[in-house]
């Protein structure tokens, strides 16, 4: 942090600005920038600054993908990938798979030991509405996990872990589009709080997801047949699924008195839950039984999450 002192000319008071922070925003004499007093906070934005396009090089290693999806997350419009031996199919089709999971990326050259990849994206995104599709479709996710169980569906379980990935496609690009907005000249405190929570949020959700697809993965492994214990956490799940669209409507709308009315909900429905897991573990019902309660709980624990963002 800087410290600057304050001069007074004539009837006003001025303040120099860091060169530093005039020379990133390609800044100059005579330039416009816009000042706003908020809370006791004087913010200064440039105005009209021109942006370059983002390029992130790698040089391929054992952590290849990982780097790649840093960088789009960072948001990178161009990764450029160089590799110290020539390219084999493994390793491309790895590439491919991941991109399928990072909307807008594709690769537009490729040679025998670089590839560049560019991310074709829209800026108009609403990431709200983005949001929603992740509830959506995590609020499917652990309802069909418990049906594949009940009617030893597989077919359905696999539908559940597919969902997971679009479920992290989408997870994927709310984090990006938060990222971007960060780097935005110009940007309010308020904005910046509502993106740090959109962050949380969409972590919440996504790890709804996986607990969803570690529960369809539970039910291709085991072929025991428990139907009045699934029916009941079935009747559970419903409930979540229904009360999970509204704490995240809750949480867009920074509605404070419902956040807490649901946090209250939830709070009784962990106890019942956890009453039902304790239940299987006395009766000594097979593993499959506590295993699924306990990532139910953890579901639960995660729109608790959520509606805690806004109650505080």
């Amino acid at each position: 942090m800087e410290h600057r002192k304050i001069v007074r000319i004539g009837g006003s008071y001025y303040i120099s600005l860091p060169k530093k922070w005039i020379d990133i925003h390609n800044l100059k004499d005579s330039s416009i920038v816009t000042v706003e007093a908020r809370r006791g906070v004087l913010e200064v934005y440039p105005v009209g600054v021109e942006t370059k396009m983002e390029t992130a090089e790698i040089v391929a290693d054992d952590f290849l993908l990982q780097r790649l999806v840093t960088a789009y997350l960072d948001g990178a419009e161009i990764v450029d990938i160089h590799f110290r031996d020539d390219l084999n199919s493994e390793l491309i089709d790895r590439l491919e798979k991941t991109l399928r999971l990072l909307v807008g990326a594709e690769i537009v050259e490729e040679s025998r030991n670089r590839i560049v990849i560019q991310c074709f994206l829209r800026e108009d995104y609403d990431i709200s509405s983005l949001i929603y599709r992740v509830d959506r479709i995590t609020g499917s996710m652990y309802i069909d996990a418990i049906k594949a169980i009940l009617k030893r569906d597989k077919e359905l379980a696999q539908s559940v872990i597919s969902r997971d990935d679009k479920v992290d496609k989408l997870f994927f690009l709310i984090v990006r589009l938060i990222r971007s907005s960060l780097k935005k000249a110009g940007l309010k405190s308020n904005e910046l709080l509502k993106l740090l929570d959109y962050r949380l949020a969409v972590r919440n959700l996504e790890r709804i997801g996986d607990y969803s697809e570690a529960i369809a993965k539970l039910s291709l492994k085991v072929n025991t047949s428990i139907p009045e214990f699934f029916e009941r956490l079935a009747v559970f799940t419903s409930k979540i699924a229904e009360l999970q669209h509204e704490v995240v409507k809750s949480f867009i709308n920074k509605n404070i008195y419902e956040s807490s009315r649901y946090e209250r909900i939830l709070k009784n429905l962990y106890n019942e839950l956890n009453e039902l897991r304790n239940e299987a573990l006395k009766k000594i019902l097979p593993p499959i039984t506590y295993l699924t309660v306990d990532r139910i709980i953890r579901i639960v624990e995660e729109l608790e999450d959520i509606a805690g963002l806004t109650s505080g």
